[in-house]
């Protein structure tokens, strides 16, 4: 590859970057998350018809991210010979492709109101970003349940789709998003879904195999770098403490360094021996979100793509 063209591809993922500091998250109506759920919505029941179920489950992960990977390769495809065009394109596709500063103001208002002894409020805060009933969460338990959360999202919306942008481009951060909502959306172990889901469960387990790790590793490191890191349990035994294995290592690595005790009540515990987090450790789990995201863009993501670009077989 040229020069140019890494420097485009650099230029696309600072822009796309930039976009989401200033701007955010776009109007969910036209949100990528919300068009892929849409056509996810609209395309499920036509492939239940098909007799084996989890066929049919594996047709819908791999039709689904065919149809958008395809599609972003034709854009950007048609738009290559107009240089500005093309940037301005790529950078509002990245964009769609991940997500890193709408966690921090989602999480702004728990905040607040755990601050300021208002649990009902923090509970109903809670409720729109976390996947749990918040009914009779107290104030450790949501902040347990909170930083959970930016653990995973940092996992899902910013390490995952990074990653397969500095190997594959666009299209492989845009599959990866894919994978993700296609997960949300039909990976749940209930009777619709243990068949139909197991396969867009599969996937996404698999795309975020490498992510998972590398994530932990940079939690370290950025905690190390904010002087919080404890290292109280080992990544493998908080790993193995959820039915999630990538999720393990993302809330793990967070656990274990600022020696927290995170807990789901009825499914697990991590760092048992931890302290019960309080809105404190809320504060500096999200600072070390972003700490963990700025030397991974420094010291992975960038590196690789220019790895790449000067690669003899590229």
């Amino acid at each position: 590859m040229s020069a140019i063209a890494l420097e485009i591809s650099l230029a696309v993922l600072l822009g796309s970057i930039a976009i989401d500091f200033i701007f955010g998250e776009p109007r969910k109506w036209v949100h990528p998350v919300t068009v892929i759920r849409k056509v996810g919505q609209v395309l499920d029941p036509y492939l239940r018809i098909i007799e084996n179920k989890q066929v049919a489950g594996l047709l819908y992960v791999l039709l689904i991210s065919a149809m958008f990977g395809g599609l972003i390769y034709v854009v950007l495809y048609a738009a290559y010979s107009f240089v500005i065009a093309y940037a301005i394109i790529a950078i509002i596709l990245l964009k769609g492709s991940f997500s890193m500063t709408s966690i921090g103001q989602d999480i702004n208002p728990v905040v607040k109101a755990l601050e300021e002894g208002r649990v009902e409020e923090a509970r109903t805060f809670a409720s729109r970003i976390i996947k749990r009933d918040t009914t009779d969460l107290d104030a450790s338990g949501i902040s347990s349940a909170v930083i959970e959360t930016i653990s995973v999202t940092l996992l899902n919306d910013v390490f995952a789709p990074l990653f397969y942008f500095s190997f594959f481009g666009i299209a492989g951060a845009f599959i990866s998003r894919v994978t993700n909502v296609l997960d949300t959306l039909v990976g749940q172990k209930n009777r619709r879904n243990i068949d139909f889901g197991k396969w867009p469960s599969i996937i996404h387990t698999v795309f975020n195999y490498i992510p998972a790790k590398i994530e932990a590793l940079f939690i370290m490191m950025g905690t190390e770098l904010l002087n919080y890191r404890v290292n109280s349990i080992s990544f493998i035994a908080a790993r193995t403490s959820t039915d999630s294995p990538n999720n393990g290592w993302a809330m793990g690595a967070m656990a274990s360094s600022l020696n927290l005790r995170l807990e789901k009540s009825g499914y697990y515990i991590i760092n048992e021996n931890g302290f019960e987090p309080s809105v404190g450790d809320v504060k500096r789990a999200l600072k070390a979100y972003y700490m963990s995201f700025y030397i991974y863009l420094i010291i992975f993501v960038i590196p690789v793509m220019i790895l790449i670009y000067f690669l003899p077989i590229f």
